[in-house]
């Protein structure tokens, strides 16, 4: 099959409304034809399969994004549960983040792709909003950019929220370590195992 007729197929398939076909054409098209401009812009496909939206289909590239509050919450946090965090700060260059929540993800995707200080403006804007899950990733970013204090400060405040988070006392445990308070580091070490 000729480029021409692979693109033929996905942009055919896209107006059937056959995503799967879509979405396994764009994965082999984007490694046999990398330059091509119209396979591009078919990549970033994804199925949202929770409550009322089963079914419903974003192509991120192609600003096929609805626009209402409701359906870009559930698009976010669709793509932040698929570990999609690229994805996430396309969405939200192009809609915004409008909710807490939606602030929440964003903060999110923006320390898994390395953006430190940029997720601290958003995490404890969205901190302030209400969102207190934001506090352990406040902590991850400080812990990131070395600013142990404040790292220190945040965990804690997540651990107050969650005593028992593994993930918490590990960061933590972690944390004093290499502020070189191998005593406290410890005391964490051992909570873990109880």
């Amino acid at each position: 099959m000729d480029q021409a007729a692979f693109v033929k197929k996905i942009e055919d398939a896209y107006k059937n409304n056959d995503y799967a076909t879509v979405q396994r054409y764009c994965d082999h098209g984007s490694m046999l034809y990398p330059a091509n401009k119209k396979i591009k812009k078919y990549t970033g496909l994804y199925l949202l399969s929770q409550d009322n939206v089963k079914g419903a289909f974003i192509l991120i590239a192609l600003d096929d994004i609805p626009n209402d509050t409701r359906h870009l919450e559930k698009i976010i946090s669709t793509l932040d549960t698929n570990r999609s965090y690229k994805e996430v700060i396309m969405v939200v260059s192009k809609k915004g983040a409008r909710t807490p929540l939606m602030q929440f993800r964003y903060g999110k995707a923006l320390f898994f792709m390395g953006d430190d200080r940029q997720a601290l403006i958003v995490l404890k804007q969205s901190y302030g909003t209400g969102i207190r899950e934001s506090d352990y990733f406040i902590g991850a970013s400080y812990h990131h950019l070395k600013d142990y204090n404040n790292a220190l400060v945040w965990y804690k405040k997540a651990l107050s929220r969650e005593p028992s988070n593994q993930e918490y006392i590990k960061a933590i445990a972690s944390l004093y370590k290499q502020m070189g308070d191998y005593p406290e580091a410890t005391q964490y070490i051992m909570r873990l195992q109880q």
